[in-house]
């Protein structure tokens, strides 16, 4: 069995090359390794280490460019949202009871369903750090019946932490602020409707940018 405790599959990219770096500097004039006997080369190993820290340099940089267009995304998206909603209510206002005419408008009508009972937790909850330091996005499926979210968060690496209210919302998402740098945190939201609040989603987690 070797004796080094490598276990590179569990080391992030950051961790291997930090690891790469000290390896590199402890075996400058290390004469228990003679330089013309290392296996890679010296060479080899430098030539690893800067391409690896290349690559991950040109991820950290489109990371930062893929974040900044989710979060110009997000702000037409609530834009869209206004107007598409601010027409929808004209074109109601216009022909209130003209069911004919309501369906002429390509928007969806609303059905005259049983009513809804205990709702479930919402699905397919994501978390998403955006560009602006400290603030993450929140978004999960739509839940039939919700009037509203309630959504809540705790720090994820802190055994039994409390979950904590973050707010209510009438949309399937919401963008959390002031929460602390550096800090991985888990989420979690349910939806409430005439019966009252439903079941919690599965956790969602994401780090503080």
């Amino acid at each position: 069995m070797t004796k080094f405790k490598l276990e590179l599959f569990k080391k992030k990219t950051a961790d291997k090359l930090t690891l790469g770096a000290t390896h590199i500097a402890a075996m400058t004039g290390n004469t228990s390794y003679p330089a013309a006997t290392r296996v890679p080369t010296d060479a080899q190993v430098q030539t690893a280490q800067d391409d690896l820290a290349t690559a991950q340099a040109d991820v950290d940089n489109a990371e930062v460019i893929w974040k900044q267009k989710i979060q110009i995304r997000d702000q037409k998206e609530e834009v869209w949202d206004t107007v598409i909603t601010a027409r929808a209510n004209n074109c109601e206002a216009v022909t209130p009871n003209d069911l004919a005419a309501l369906q002429s408008t390509g928007f969806p009508l609303r059905s005259a369903g049983a009513p809804i009972g205990d709702l479930p937790g919402p699905g397919d909850l994501r978390a998403q750090a955006t560009a602006k330091e400290g603030e993450i996005d929140l978004r999960c499926n739509t839940v039939k019946g919700a009037s509203s979210y309630e959504w809540e968060c705790r720090p994820h690496d802190t055994p039994n932490a409390p979950w904590t209210a973050i707010k209510s919302s009438t949309a399937a998402k919401i963008l959390v602020s002031s929460l602390t740098p550096g800090t991985l945190y888990g989420f979690r939201v349910r939806a409430v409707g005439a019966a009252g609040p439903g079941a919690w989603s599965d956790e969602a987690t994401e780090r503080a940018p």
